[in-house]
């Protein structure tokens, strides 16, 4: 009888293993792409392409475009910052914002490319770390900084026709991305 017993219950937990949803426990993640020493990569520049990758497999779990605003001036560069204080995390703040399904812990790649509204400006920056089911990472989120300028020539234009040898006066605006 007891034989008979064991047996019902590891049929029962078969099939509830096999009626399981294997897509796993939703986790929000928000990550952020600033500039190295700036605000955040906003609309404004062309946001920044955001994407999350299980490190085992390389599947991409989650990809999208930050947008949004450029962040609180006075909070990110001029008020000193207090440890576990929100300094991203404003109203209209850009961000990009996942939610990744999980069945265990995984370790993930998250990678930020921009400014996206200037090729000739875009960085990478990643990091690695480790994703818990249903703990969420809110708030500031994961900050991946991209270091670089934003270099946007003035004068000349680029349909001016220069003859060789001739002085060129140039002029270029430089922001930081």
């Amino acid at each position: 009888m007891r034989k008979m017993v064991l047996l019902g219950l590891a049929i029962l937990l078969c099939a509830a293993n096999a009626l399981a949803a294997p897509e796993g426990k939703p986790t929000r993640v928000m990550v952020r792409a600033v500039s190295r020493d700036a605000k955040i990569l906003g609309t404004h520049v062309g946001g920044a392409r955001i994407t999350i990758r299980d490190l085992a497999t390389g599947k991409t779990l989650a990809e999208g475009v930050q947008e949004g605003g450029s962040g609180d001036t006075d909070r990110i560069m001029v008020e000193p910052r207090r440890r576990g204080a929100a300094v991203y995390d404003t109203p209209g703040a850009a961000g990009f914002l996942a939610t990744v399904a999980l069945e265990r812990p995984t370790v993930v790649e998250i990678s930020a490319e921009g400014p996206l509204g200037h090729p000739q400006a875009t960085q990478r920056a990643t990091k690695t770390l480790l994703l818990v089911p249903g703990e969420d990472i809110l708030g500031d989120g994961v900050v991946l900084e991209i270091h670089g300028f934003i270099l946007q020539f003035v004068d000349p234009a680029a349909d001016v026709h220069v003859k060789t040898g001739d002085p060129i006066p140039v002029r270029a605006t430089m922001t930081m991305t």
